[in-house]
């Protein structure tokens, strides 16, 4: 009897953690920026560049932990995040408007 090995890809072996907009949780990795799997998961978000330089992206955190892979350009609000370059290392809460 052979065994076959399946190998895990990247995005099996990322943490998975959970964001919520309202009513609304999705379940998102650390292999990707948030406005990514934002957009998967069918929720709109406005942006522009999509590289850190505009903050069109800018998400109200209310409460959870982001991190940047690259220092974006753009100013940060205090309180806010980039969708698209924020990657997700805790559960968050996240709101689109105050």
């Amino acid at each position: 009897m052979t065994s076959t090995s399946n190998p895990k890809t990247p995005i099996q072996d990322a943490p998975v953690h959970r964001v919520l907009l309202g009513k609304k949780q999705i379940l998102v990795t650390e292999n990707e920026p948030l406005l990514v799997q934002l957009e998967r998961a069918g929720i709109p978000v406005e942006y522009q560049c999509r590289e850190g330089y505009c903050s069109s992206c800018s998400i109200k955190l209310l409460r959870g932990q982001v991190i940047y892979p690259f220092e974006p350009l753009a100013w940060v609000q205090s309180g806010y995040l980039l969708a698209c370059c924020a990657i997700v290392k805790s559960d968050i809460e996240i709101a689109f408007f105050d």
